[in-house]
Order: C-alpha cells, then sequence, then structure tokens
C-alpha cells in the first residue's frame, strides 16, 4: 500500500556541513550514532529540541542564533 499524497507545500532546504576533527567532535559523534538515511530526522529532533523557536525571538543574528541553539541541545 503506498503512502498517501502529503497535502502541504514542501520546502527543501540542502545542508552540506563540513566538520573538523578537534573542533567539532561533538557534532561528528553525534552522526556517527545515527544511520546516514536518518541523519535529516536526527537534526530537526535536535534542533526543535535545542529551544530554536526561544532562541528566535531574541535580538542577535540568525547565524549565532541557531548556534546557540544546537550548544544549548549538544552540551
Amino acid at each position: 500500500m503506498a503512502r498517501p499524497r502529503l497535502t502541504c507545500e514542501v520546502v527543501e532546504l540542502h545542508l552540506h556541513l563540513r566538520l573538523r576533527h578537534g573542533e567539532d567532535d561533538d557534532l561528528i559523534q553525534f552522526f556517527e550514532q545515527v544511520a546516514p538515511r536518518q541523519r535529516s530526522t536526527a537534526l530537526k529532533i535536535a534542533l526543535r529540541a535545542g529551544g530554536l523557536s526561544e532562541q528566535s525571538q531574541s535580538d542577535g543574528s540568525p547565524e549565532a542564533e541557531l548556534t546557540a541553539a544546537l550548544s544549548d541541545f549538544l552540551f
């Protein structure tokens, strides 16, 4: 049986991360624990759990907000 068609608009974002040993070891470990085809789902869960919606209401730059949200989740 096929899945039903989506009735909502889909927004596609393509991300490419370059992680460096010694700087991004926590992120490398996070992604190594997730199956390759589940990484986008794991990233969405991490972003939601990290309080991203709370951070977006502050006066900081978008990049600083995202970094803070990811840091709160991973540390």
